[in-house]
C-alpha cells in the first residue's frame, strides 16, 4: 500500500520544482523556437501568396493593357482605312469627273470641226460646181 508521508510530500514538491523549472528552462523556450518556426513559415508563406496575388494582378493589368492597345490600333488602322478608301473614291469620283469632262469638250470640238469641215465642204462644193458649169457653159458657147 501507499502510505501518506513526508516522503510522497517531497516527492510532490520535488516533482512540481522540476515541472516548473522544466517549463521555465525546457518548454517554454522550446514553445517559443516552434512558435517563430511557425510564424517564419507561415508568415512567409502568407507574403509569398500574397505577392503571388498582387504579381498575378499585375500581369492581369498588363495583359488588359495589351488587349486595350492592341484594340485601339485595330480601330485606328480600321480608321485609316476607311479614310484611305474614302479619299481612293473621292480620287475616282474627280479622275471620272475629268475625264467625262474632257471626253465632253473633245466631242464638242471635234462637232465644231465637223460642222466647219461642212461649211468647207459645201463653199468648196458650190465653188467647184461653178466652176464645172463655168467649164461646160464655155465649151458649149
Amino acid at each position: 500500500m501507499i502510505s501518506l508521508d513526508a516522503s510522497l510530500i517531497a516527492g510532490i514538491v520535488i516533482f512540481l520544482a522540476l515541472v516548473a523549472a522544466l517549463n521555465h528552462i525546457l518548454f517554454k523556450p522550446l514553445a517559443r523556437v516552434q512558435a517563430e518556426r511557425e510564424s517564419r513559415t507561415t508568415g512567409l508563406m502568407s507574403r509569398a501568396q500574397e505577392q503571388i496575388k498582387h504579381y498575378q494582378e499585375l500581369f492581369d493589368k498588363y495583359q488588359a493593357a495589351i488587349k486595350n492597345a492592341r484594340m485601339e490600333a485595330y480601330k485606328k488602322q480600321e480608321e485609316l482605312r476607311a479614310q484611305a478608301l474614302q479619299r481612293r473614291a473621292e480620287l475616282l469620283a474627280e479622275a471620272r469627273a475629268s475625264a467625262e469632262s474632257s471626253i465632253r469638250q473633245s466631242r464638242a470640238l471635234i462637232q465644231e470641226q465637223v460642222a466647219l469641215a461642212k461649211q468647207q465642204l459645201a463653199s468648196e462644193a458650190q465653188e467647184i460646181a461653178r466652176e464645172i458649169s463655168a467649164v461646160i457653159l464655155e465649151r458649149r458657147a
